[in-house]
């Protein structure tokens, strides 16, 4: 099973020079105004090169290099390895169910054929459920079943709960980002319990979580805003980049929005357009665009419709308006030409997103092969891979089992 843990990749080679990010990062907001901390997620340019984007130079080891099959066998290290069912089940097993085969299961995996009904078992199988929610748990951040909500906290449990109910039912992921009800479910150790979350909150599944917003409460809601763009698009910011960068100050702009579409000067509370240190606006060009709409959860994760609940770090510590984040004549949006207006159209543009689709099947594949996160760990998965698998979850209408299938009984995965 260590191949599941070794398999080499070529790693891209543009994030390495962004090591010096996070020591930029602090900087942000300097100058003549106040400095954002590198939590609320801030960051700095990186010469316009998208730092998510597979380095060249072949084909990883262990991967096929024809850019259509994952199951091919055009590569001579897969080729080397040899077909183990029974030791493949036993990863499935633990990864699935939590639980190891027995030796009957193991002794009647023969071919292609009973390996992948033993999928599909495990896949219906109720502790499928449990290890769900448990990896959600884990992918969201949200910390240990049962934890206290006392002193008017909500349960930080919901958001993975849903996330889980959303794969064991069989509708599309998107679900997480678009389902207007029901989404703050239970699960009873046999079957979910639905629930709508508390609140006057407008439903866009898990970005309206109370448990979420409370979680990810910072200054300006920009540790919501970040959580979102490295669990979701598994990258970190800057999330867009111009194809024309522009010498700026310290550095380069590389984000593609106007310059001065943001809050900034030297009358604002904090400068976005300063370039003293490093460029902000090239993250927050599209961060501030989006943040504003969070910022009406307060630290509890409950919903203020007619003011902010979170404040600048700023002199006093004031709770922000609008205009600490945009001039007057912006609007919101996900990203440069996707405009939104609230949070259920901010939940469609994330379900729209291509980028967002590769990131779960990314996370997918990593979980099957034991690989670290694909943020914190930089645990890429070349194109050259997931490309077919997101085709395959695509025309499958974006449900996650059959992907899971997909991925476990793919040659990496049963040969050894």
């Amino acid at each position: 099973m260590t191949h599941h843990q070794n398999i080499a990749y070529a790693a891209p080679l543009r994030w390495l020079a962004m090591t010096g990010m996070t020591v930029a990062i602090s900087a942000c907001g300097s100058g003549t105004s106040n400095t954002l901390s590198a939590d609320e997620g801030s960051g700095s340019a990186n010469g316009g090169a998208d730092p998510s984007s597979p380095a060249s130079g072949g084909t990883p080891q262990g991967q096929s290099g024809n850019g259509s099959d994952p199951n091919a066998d055009q590569n001579p290290n897969l080729d080397q390895r040899q077909i183990n069912y029974g030791e493949a089940l036993r990863t499935a097993a633990l990864k699935l169910v939590g639980d190891l085969p027995t030796l009957a299961d193991i002794d009647s995996v023969t071919d292609a054929t009973s390996y992948a009904a033993k999928i599909d078992a495990y896949l219906a199988d109720p502790r499928f459920v449990v290890r769900q929610i448990q990896w959600w748990r884990d992918t969201l951040k949200t910390g240990q079943p049962g934890m206290p909500t006392t002193k008017g906290s909500p349960s930080f449990d919901t958001a993975a709960t849903f996330a889980a109910e959303v794969v064991a039912n069989g509708r599309p992921f998107t679900d997480l980002f678009t389902a207007s009800t029901m989404t703050c479910p239970s699960f009873s150790g046999t079957a979910f319990v639905d629930a709508s979350c508390p609140g006057s909150a407008p439903t866009a599944g898990l970005l309206t979580d109370p448990g979420l917003m409370a979680q990810y409460y910072a200054d300006m809601a920009f540790r919501r805003v970040r959580f979102v763009q490295e669990t979701f698009v598994c990258s970190k910011f800057p999330a867009e980049f111009s194809s024309a960068p522009q010498l700026m100050g310290a550095g380069a702009y590389t984000s593609p929005w106007p310059f001065n579409s943001i809050t900034g000067g030297t009358t604002a509370k904090i400068n976005f357009l300063d370039t003293s240190a490093v460029i902000c606006a090239n993250c927050h060009t599209t961060e501030n665009h989006m943040a504003p709409l969070f910022g009406h959860f307060d630290m509890n994760g409950v919903y203020n419709a007619s003011a902010f609940e979170v404040q600048v770090p700023s002199t006093g510590n004031p709770i922000a308006m609008l205009t600490d984040w945009l001039p007057a004549s912006e609007t919101f949006a996900w990203r440069n030409g996707t405009p939104v207006t609230d949070l259920p159209s901010l939940g469609k543009a994330i379900a729209a997103d291509p980028d967002v689709t590769n990131c779960m099947v990314t996370r997918e594949w990593n979980y099957a092969m034991s690989r670290g996160d694909v943020v914190n760990d930089l645990a890429t998965v070349p194109t050259v891979v997931t490309a077919p698998l997101v085709t395959t979850f695509t025309s499958g209408g974006l449900t996650i089992k059959p992907l899971l299938k997909t991925i476990f009984t793919a040659d990496d995965f049963v040969k050894f």
